[in-house]
């Protein structure tokens, strides 16, 4: 599996939503939005695990994309050293 991050999110983004948009392209793992302790609301970026076969097709046909009124970008997770 392979890990994308998705930015630019808006703050009404569902795990639902966004697991929803990506099952166009396989098989979707998990999806992971990061929220506001708050009020529980997205902070406009979460994370995706797709099957690897899949990661490229979905990130080159959902990077740019509009989602609700969001211009989406999707790129693999970056490591942390």
């Amino acid at each position: 599996m392979t890990k994308m991050m998705v930015q630019n999110l808006s703050s009404r983004t569902t795990v639902e939503g966004l697991s929803s948009l990506f099952s166009e392209f396989g098989a979707v793992r998990s999806v992971s939005l990061a929220t506001d302790i708050m009020t529980g609301r997205c902070r406009g970026f979460g994370f995706v695990h797709l099957d690897e076969p899949q990661t490229g097709v979905a990130l080159d046909a959902l990077n740019g994309r509009l989602f609700g009124d969001r211009v989406l970008s999707v790129t693999y997770e970056k490591k942390r050293e």
